[in-house]
């Protein structure tokens, strides 16, 4: 018979294993991508090393390498308790909301490289190959304003709250 404990551990190695997969073709390594599921529904919202490498079941190194990516890219950071020589991983939310931020605006560069990659091919619409990477340059760009314009919608909603 499975406890009510039990059945939580299981549903969150679930939602955990199906964030993972999320994350990891989002870009992340699997491990890394599973390190940052489980931070987001641990309970409390920090965890050590060794309860994350045990819940993960996962190698010493996989797990320091993933919370050092995590790490350096803001998306997670400790902090420690007195008396308690342990360092208690968690979200860093306001590091995610940046890192997002960073991500979505790298798009408007892809933009800019569509458009320089266009004037290099040719200078008239001289393929079928030419018009339709011109209507994804054209789409990138849309999208790169409409991106920022959001952005600063929110962080003016944001800061003003």
């Amino acid at each position: 018979m499975i406890t009510d404990e039990g059945d939580r551990t299981e549903r969150i190695r679930s939602k955990v294993e199906q964030m993972g997969v999320f994350f990891e073709r989002s870009g992340f390594a699997p491990i890394t991508g599973r390190v940052f599921a489980y931070l987001l529904l641990c309970d409390p919202p920090h965890s050590d090393f060794f309860a994350i490498q045990g819940f993960l079941r996962a190698s010493k190194s996989a797990v320091s390498n993933a919370l050092t990516t995590l790490t350096s890219e803001g998306l997670v950071d400790y902090i420690t308790f007195s008396g308690n020589r342990r360092r208690y991983f968690r979200i860093n939310t306001n590091g995610w909301l940046d890192n997002l931020k960073k991500r979505l605006r790298r798009m408007t560069v892809l933009g800019e490289l569509l458009d320089e990659v266009l004037r290099e091919r040719c200078n008239s619409n001289c393929s079928t190959f030419h018009r339709d990477l011109n209507t994804v340059a054209v789409f990138q760009n849309y999208l790169s304003k409409g991106i920022e314009q959001l952005i600063d919608e929110w962080d003016k909603k944001n800061t003003t709250n």
